[in-house]
């Protein structure tokens, strides 16, 4: 890719052609759902693009606007953005493109992507399994811990279930975990269930749950898939799934259900300790993506954030 900065264009959202991003996102090597032009609609505030030539490369810009300052956020239930890229660009392209962002935005905490390269970025974990082998290849991997916890969810007759009902998944997920999560906004749940509509007309969006024999709900959990992964992107384990361990036996389902795809299961993260131990033990893969953050605001609105 030996471009010049003038190939890379900002576009405002209301300029960009939707079907040529989607195209880029769809034959990137380093695609991911949360690029399409359509999640970005459902969950961004706002959102530009940078553009090199004919859309060879991609790099979606969520802001906001605050103190009359715009700035880049990373939007709820959006683990990775960042360039994406038809062939692979050179490292200075990819510092392009951040200056270009700069250059529009003073202020910036956003994810990029686990394919990019860009220095001054920390990474983040991000846990996934290649699901293009047997359950009983991928079942070797499983640490003895996840086996015991195996055994033990086994001893409750449980039974692995889909589910249709994305409202709910939503609504106990808030509640059992939103205060958790200060940063996301009541109306990130709504643009969230509007997500959920949309991927579902386009089917790329199922819920597993498990239950009692009894009908009794011990987890509830949404995952979104492309033709390419599988995607953790909200759970819901309730006390009584805790104590059966229903979350170990949802996961260890669904990857019998899913055995032998070409795709990879994205756990989605994470660096906490406990939650990465838990996704390591099923033989997980450390994919870790990257956390650009700048701040050039002027003073003293720089000692705000």
């Amino acid at each position: 890719m030996n471009k010049t900065v003038a190939n890379i264009r900002h576009l405002r959202r209301e300029e960009i052609d939707s079907a040529r991003w989607d195209a880029c996102i769809l034959r990137a090597e380093n695609g991911l759902i949360y690029a399409r032009t359509f999640y970005l609609d459902a969950m961004a505030t706002h959102w530009n693009g940078l553009i090199l030539g004919d859309y060879e490369a991609v790099m979606p810009l969520t802001w906001n606007k605050k103190f009359g300052f715009s700035y880049l956020y990373q939007p709820a239930f959006t683990a990775q953005l960042g360039i994406f890229y038809r062939n692979v660009p050179d490292k200075a392209m990819e510092n392009i493109f951040i200056s270009r962002a700069k250059s529009h935005f003073r202020f910036c905490e956003i994810h990029l992507n686990y394919a990019n390269t860009i220095e001054d970025a920390a990474p983040k974990a991000n846990y996934t399994i290649d699901l293009d082998k047997s359950y009983e290849q991928i079942r070797q991997g499983y640490k003895k811990r996840l086996l015991e916890n195996l055994d033990e969810a086994g001893s409750h007759s449980l039974d692995y279930l889909p589910g249709k009902d994305y409202g709910e998944v939503i609504h106990l997920f808030k509640n059992q975990y939103g205060h958790r999560l200060p940063h996301t906004h009541p109306s990130d749940y709504d643009h969230f269930d509007k997500l959920c509509r949309e991927l579902q007309n386009r089917n790329m969006i199922f819920i597993r749950q498990v239950r009692e024999r009894s009908g009794a709900l011990l987890n509830n959990s949404i995952f979104l898939q492309d033709d390419r992964r599988i995607y953790n992107i909200m759970s819901v384990s309730l006390p009584a799934g805790r104590e059966k361990r229903a979350h170990f036996y949802l996961l260890d389902q669904l990857i019998a259900e899913f055995a032998t795809k070409k795709l990879l299961l994205d756990f989605e993260g994470s660096d906490v300790p406990g939650i990465a131990e838990f996704y390591r033990k099923f033989g997980s893969v450390n994919q870790p993506y990257l956390f650009l953050k700048y701040n050039n605001l002027p003073f003293p609105l720089r000692l705000f954030k």
